[in-house]
């Protein structure tokens, strides 16, 4: 996996593409997010793992890599890395590419049905925050 050419949409967030085994992943900054960036990276990281669009030895771009591509202080994006490694979503090791390790991913029925709601949500012009919230509020 390495780190591709990098757009900036200045009204909404910094992305970064992501390219391996011949998908296109995008990483989006939302700089008018209440959650810290390096917390932006290591949820989308880690969404992307459970929902198989990363697997098991993939590589990530380097820390440097990834930073220079999202415009960020590279602690930022080590820090996320470190959550990521902690939480058991990728491997590490001093002078080595950070590698995506096996994880469980999400049941294929949710993945259906989530793919359903997304697509419900985007006919009716909801925002994905909208969506996430309409889901929150039937979870209880």
């Amino acid at each position: 996996m390495r780190c591709g050419r990098t757009s900036l949409d200045r009204d909404e967030p910094r992305g970064s593409s992501m390219s391996g085994g011949g998908d296109e992943l995008r990483l989006v900054i939302r700089e008018s997010s209440p959650t810290p960036v390096y917390e932006q990276i290591r949820a989308q990281i880690e969404g992307m793992v459970k929902v198989g669009a990363l697997h098991d030895g993939d590589r990530l771009p380097s820390v440097r890599q990834l930073a220079g591509d999202l415009r960020l202080a590279p602690g930022t994006v080590a820090k996320a890395y470190a959550e990521l490694a902690d939480r058991g979503v990728i491997e590490t090791a001093p002078g080595r590419a950070a590698r995506i390790r096996r994880v469980t991913t999400v049941p294929e029925p949710l993945l259906r049905a989530a793919r359903t709601y997304a697509e419900q949500s985007h006919r009716v012009g909801a925002t994905f925050e909208d969506a996430v919230n309409a889901l929150r509020a039937q979870w209880d």
